[in-house]
């Protein structure tokens, strides 16, 4: 009988967003993870440990079973926050930070670990450099990458998450400057059986690898593994121990969960589509609301267009209506006026008139006497 342990995980979880591991999902992610913690906790008892991209915070939980104390620093502060709620020890705390500037003093522990981490930024040496920075002398880090060469082999999706993953021999020399003892193991999640032996052996595990319904493939170590796992010092290493996680215990059970999840994936991936329907729906809706509130506004515009054209045309009649007055007026003054020179020209001519006349009267009868005698 071994030794038995409490799993760690989060009474709450996170939604799971398709990269950090949180409770919300389980299978092969799942494994994959728990297997690499709990191979570090090996190397942690009564250590200080820095869990470098803590996440959710169960991975440092479980080493601080054994750790002498634990620090996991996460680049989230709501998912530190979170972590630091949900996983309460006297001896483990979680911390905001950026793992290229760890807030934490020179040699301060005796153990990293960072899983799944360095892919996910530049400056990947910067981030090697402050876990040499931190280590004690003798210290120790596990740290896992994707290999690229299989992670992201020909067909294999992109995985928009990270920014630049490495191969085996790029990893390798990445770390090899700041940790001169080191030491690399691959890891791939897999359905199979195991054979050990009672006592230890020297010789390679003889792996058999089914390749399609036809063939099986002999190999020495673990072919197509996607991920790497490396364990360096500036000392020489701890003997590092073959570790298996065994998760199924009954495989006929585990086809009728597969199935069951397959249905309700298919169940989701229907509602999806459905979903993604009635959002096509909506949206040529929208645009065709949208295209008769631009027609209609067009409509308004010129309706507003001729508007101000018939303000415009009676604006000016009434222009032309003032000056017509106006001339009018004018006209009548004019014709007053014309009138009163008439007049006066008529009183003259009359006072000329009776001027005349008085004189034919008077003065001519009397001018003929004198002139005729």
């Amino acid at each position: 009988m071994g030794d038995l342990f409490r799993r760690e995980a989060a009474a709450t979880p996170a939604p799971f967003t398709g990269e950090r591991l949180t409770g919300a999902i389980g299978g092969q992610v799942e494994i994959e993870h728990y297997h690499r913690y709990l191979f570090a906790r090996h190397f942690c008892a009564d250590r200080d440990v820095l869990d470098v991209a803590s996440g959710e915070g169960y991975g440092s939980a479980q080493l601080a079973q054994v750790a002498k104390s634990v620090v996991g620093v996460e680049y989230d502060s709501g998912t530190a926050a979170a972590a630091q709620a949900q996983f309460r020890r006297d001896n483990l705390r979680y911390v905001q930070g950026d793992a290229r500037a760890l807030p934490l003093p020179d040699a301060c522990v005796d153990v990293v670990v960072s899983f799944e981490t360095i892919e996910h930024f530049d400056r990947q040496a910067a981030f090697v450099a402050e876990i040499r920075r931190v280590l004690r002398p003798g210290g120790l880090v596990v740290i896992s990458t994707p290999d690229r060469d299989v992670y992201s082999g020909p067909n294999s999706p992109p995985n928009g998450f990270h920014v630049r993953e490495l191969t085996g021999e790029e990893f390798r020399a990445l770390l090899a400057d700041a940790f001169p003892h080191l030491a690399m193991l691959r890891q791939r999640p897999l359905i199979g059986s195991a054979l050990l032996a009672d006592a230890g052996s020297d010789a390679p595990p003889v792996v058999f690898d089914r390749r399609g319904a036809t063939h099986f493939e002999a190999c020495q170590g673990l072919p197509r593994a996607p991920y790497l796992v490396a364990v360096g010092s500036d000392a020489p290493l701890p003997p590092l121990p073959p570790s298996l996680f065994i998760e199924r215990s009954n495989l006929d059970d585990d086809g009728g969960k597969s199935a069951e999840l397959l249905r309700q994936v298919r169940l989701r991936d229907t509602v999806v589509e459905e979903t993604r329907a009635a959002l096509a729906d909506t949206q040529a809706a929208l645009a065709a609301t949208q295209a008769r509130e631009a027609d209609a506004r067009a409509a308004l515009d010129e309706a507003h267009a001729a508007l101000r054209a018939q303000a415009a045309a009676i604006e000016a009649m009434e222009r032309a209506r003032t000056e017509a007055d106006a001339r009018c007026r004018t006209s009548v003054e004019a014709r007053a006026m014309a009138e009163a020179h008439v007049a006066s020209a008529l009183r003259e001519l009359d006072q000329v008139r009776g001027s005349a006349r008085t004189f034919l009267r008077g003065y001519l009868p009397r001018l003929k006497r004198h002139l005729l005698g």
